[in-house]
């Protein structure tokens, strides 16, 4: 614990700050025991407290506050609770920061709630097994933390760690979505969507999903982009599914690319730049979406570089297209020449086994120096394999030509 936390922790602005924070209402400084000791005593020892810490003797402020939280002194309690937790003037021990803290937190000090769930919440996720943490979660979750209400939530809804129970998991997850849990919100989008636990309603499972999506969740993203091209649970908006499936794609979901591909090719939605037109394309026509195939054949036509790569891999291994090694060389020619660094490392590969074409490494280490020029993973060993085969004149020969079409598409 730092100086700063120290002093916040134990003394505030000073004992009188402290007192002024606990006297307001007996309830918030005492407990039970509040006729045991007056709060001129409380004050006495609060000041001796500050002149302790003023002289760094931790164990003398632990030592006072440990009295007076014995006499249910309930701010003497929770920073009793805390030194446990960090060990300052103690010995560390989190089991005594329990005791303290939930001691304070059962009489509705509120402060002793959130060290106190944090330390449930360590607990449970440091358990050897779900199961074993459970306990911990429930803890957490009595005292509305809400992400152990979110977790608990989500382990009733699906039965997992506990015995299923669906109502209360609804209960649960609700109880966290209303306190912001962008999980929880998310979770109950899709108990609304699929009707499990609660009756299918596509306005609420939209309005929740949109929470989850407006705090940054990626997956409730993608669903709420799905919401507004369908028009489900809201009106049909593709500008708004588009920039929602945009938002969770440069996130990472990888998942939407189909989605996009599909509002391109049916011109709802213009790519940013070709390469991802080819990839949403190719994710589109894998997702048998209408209109993929052809749109990128014309996008081929047209020498987008990335869709006549991706159609050269559609042909070589038979995914979408059937296979053909011929077509899928052609392909693989034609992006190579327009500068595909993937499909001129295909190419030498082709080279080098003479498949299709006669067997040639010199034109195998071209293409793969090319690729390796360009950074794609394990070019470099290949032009070494290549290389093995040459002659020095051939090699030189092989190394002229890569230059020669590097100068030549310089401005490509």
């Amino acid at each position: 614990m730092t100086g700063r936390d120290m002093n916040k922790f134990v003394l505030g602005a000073g004992a009188a700050g402290i007192l002024v924070l606990g006297l307001g209402a007996g309830a918030v400084l005492f407990g039970d025991a509040n006729d045991v000791i007056s709060e001129e005593a409380v004050e006495i020892s609060m000041a001796e407290a500050e002149s302790a810490y003023a002289d760094t003797d931790y164990e003398r402020v632990a030592q006072i506050l440990t009295g007076l939280a014995e006499q249910d002194v309930l701010l003497a309690q929770y920073r009793l609770g805390l030194m446990y937790r960090e060990g300052q003037g103690v010995e560390a021990n989190e089991d005594e920061a329990v005791r303290w803290l939930s001691r304070a937190a059962e009489l509705d000090y509120e402060d002793a709630i959130p060290p106190l769930t944090e330390i449930y919440l360590d607990r449970a996720e440091a358990a050897p097994s779900l199961e074993e943490g459970v306990p911990w979660y429930h803890l957490a979750a009595e005292l509305d933390r809400t992400e152990a209400q979110a977790i608990m939530g989500s382990y009733y809804l699906t039965g997992t760690a506990v015995e299923q129970d669906i109502d209360r998991g609804i209960d649960l997850l609700t109880d966290a979505a209303e306190g912001g849990d962008i999980r929880a919100q998310s979770n109950l989008g899709y108990a609304y969507a699929t009707g499990t636990g609660v009756a299918q309603n596509d306005e609420e499972a939209f309005r929740w999903y949109l929470a989850a999506s407006e705090l940054g969740l990626v997956r409730a993203q993608a669903a709420v982009a799905l919401f507004y091209e369908t028009g489900r649970g809201t009106e049909v908006s593709i500008p708004e599914a588009a920039r929602w499936y945009l938002n969770a794609y440069d996130a990472g979901a990888s998942n939407v690319a189909g989605r996009l591909g599909g509002l391109m090719v049916s011109e709802q939605f213009e790519a940013r730049n070709e390469a991802e037109a080819a990839i949403w394309a190719a994710e589109a026509a894998k997702a048998n979406i209408g209109g993929a195939i052809e749109w990128m054949e014309a996008a081929a036509d047209a020498g987008n570089v990335n869709v006549l790569a991706q159609l050269a891999v559609f042909y070589e291994t038979g995914e979408v297209l059937p296979q053909n090694s011929a077509r899928a060389l052609t392909y693989y020619q034609r992006a190579a020449e327009a500068g595909s660094a993937e499909a001129q490392l295909a190419l030498a590969g082709r080279y080098a086994t003479g498949n299709g074409v006669e067997q040639d490494y010199i034109q195998a280490h071209v293409w793969a120096n090319l690729a390796a020029a360009a950074g794609v993973e394990g070019a470099a060993d290949e032009r070494s394999v290549f290389a093995a085969f040459l002659d020095a004149d051939q090699l030189a020969d092989a190394q002229a030509q890569a230059s020669a079409w590097r100068e030549a598409h310089r401005d490509n």
